[in-house]
């Protein structure tokens, strides 16, 4: 199948396409990792008032983290931010722009989170991190001089999976703080089952058979029921806060956000979707060189300041 490219995504993939194939039953993960950090696209960097790398209490130990303030002044709402990657791959620094751009979008903090990474911490790690970062947030949140009363969630892909897991899952207190929750083509079902994944097979920066390889690298077949990663089993969906989502048209993972998408109307969630037709998944994280990602950022930073406004 042909698929119709936004003409920024077919610049990048015929670059993509020149690159060797990628041999899923040979690879090795700190080279793949290390091409993935070598391979950062140029743009240009969206300028912040402060940036500071700093840790967070984890469960088992300190959690790196980066903090980034678009402005300073009054106390910010807060933005915790999870990466996607696949729960394998990516770091603060791939999803640096990316977190610029939201700040500066949302006119808030963004608390970027360098949690654990599979194979070699296989879940739950990933989701205990970003859990205790979320509760760390919340009761640290004057220290940074953010507003604690105003927090939100972020992820895309892999770290969108985080980001419902964790609002989902959250203690009751940070419930009660938790304004909205933005997600970025989330990863949500452990069995790679959707049908998009026949339907769109092969994508410039993600295949059904990535994806499936991402899955099996962090999940065993016993987790695969657990609500904690299988998101579109929950049957708690309704106490999620407001929340956006945002869609690839050509996608592996379209039919199930779509999916959870329906769940969350049904469960009342106050929902706002999006689909960006022409765009790949992981077009977001390309701000400054692919024009849609700036629009799903844009709209996601209108989402955050209305939720930060009516609960200020």
């Amino acid at each position: 199948m042909e698929l119709a490219l936004d003409a920024d995504i077919a610049a990048m993939a015929e670059i993509i396409a020149r690159r060797p194939a990628l041999d899923l039953d040979h690879v090795e993960i700190p080279a793949l990792r290390a091409a993935v950090h070598a391979a950062g696209w140029p743009t240009e960097r969206v300028e912040m008032a402060a940036v500071e790398d700093m840790t967070v209490a984890g469960g088992v130990g300190d959690i790196p983290a980066r903090l980034y303030k678009p402005r300073q002044g009054e106390a910010l709402p807060l933005l915790v931010f999870l990466h996607g990657g696949g729960f394998v791959l990516c770091s603060l620094d791939t999803h640096d722009n990316f977190c610029r751009a939201l700040a500066k979008a949302g006119d808030c903090a963004v608390l970027s989170i360098d949690y654990r990474l599979a194979p070699e911490y296989r879940f739950p790690a990933a989701y205990e991190d970003a859990s205790a970062a979320l509760e760390w947030a919340a009761g640290n949140a004057a220290a940074l001089g953010c507003d604690g009363r105003r927090l939100a969630l972020a992820g895309d892909s892999a770290g969108g999976n985080l980001a419902a897991a964790v609002a989902l899952h959250a203690s009751p207190e940070v419930r009660l703080k938790l304004r909205h929750l933005l997600l970025f083509y989330p990863a949500l079902d452990p069995t790679a089952s959707g049908t998009s994944y026949d339907t769109f097979p092969q994508t410039p920066f993600l295949s059904s058979e990535m994806m499936r390889w991402y899955w099996r690298q962090y999940v065993s077949n016993a987790d695969l029921a657990d609500p904690r990663v299988a998101l579109l089993r929950s049957h708690d969906l309704a106490r999620l806060p407001q929340t956006t989502v945002a869609i690839a048209e050509f996608d592996p993972l379209r039919s199930e956000v779509e999916a959870f998408c329906l769940a969350l109307t049904e469960s009342g969630v106050d929902l706002e979707t999006r689909r960006y037709d022409g765009v790949s998944h992981g077009f977001a994280s390309m701000v400054g060189l692919i024009g849609k990602a700036r629009l799903a950022i844009d709209h996601g930073g209108v989402r955050l300041r209305d939720a930060f406004i009516r609960s200020a």
